[in-house]
């Protein structure tokens, strides 16, 4: 029996380098897709975590108005709860509601609305309100998958 050599000449070579960059072409496109897809997620993500934040801090301005509003009801009212109570419904914006003992209203940002409540604490204390609940509500709009 008789062997023979397989030869492999500058095709072979030349074949398997074609192959090669090919195939190294396919993984720096792949990665660059990917790069991209992760820094169009990162934006998105850090867009609405600011959007959260600014509602938070909505919130915040609004509760310290609330507590003002507490106090001057606190110096009209004394100390009687029920008087206090009625003197909050009174000068509460409409936008605000009170409820047996807590306080709630929604900050609207674009697409986002966070539900604001607190409790009203009694009036001799240092304290005035506690918070109880932020919810954080998104309307995305419908989409038809037709």
């Amino acid at each position: 029996m008789s062997r023979r050599k397989i030869a492999s000449g500058p095709g072979a070579a030349s074949l398997i380098l074609i192959v090669v960059v090919l195939s190294l072409c396919m993984m720096a496109m792949l990665t660059q897709i990917s790069a991209g897809n992760d820094y169009n997620l990162c934006s998105r993500s850090a867009e609405m975590v600011q959007r959260v934040y600014e509602l938070n801090a909505q919130s915040e301005r609004r509760l310290a108005e609330l507590d003002l509003l507490l106090v001057k009801a606190r110096q009209e009212a004394g100390d009687d709860m029920d008087a206090y109570l009625r003197k909050i419904e009174e000068l509460l914006p409409e936008d605000m509601t009170l409820e047996d003992g807590a306080v709630t209203w929604t900050e609207p940002l674009d697409n986002r609305y966070l539900e604001c409540t607190v409790q009203l604490l009694p009036p001799g204390e240092k304290q005035r309100t506690k918070w109880i609940s932020h919810k954080l509500t998104v309307d995305e709009p419908e989409e038809d998958w037709e």
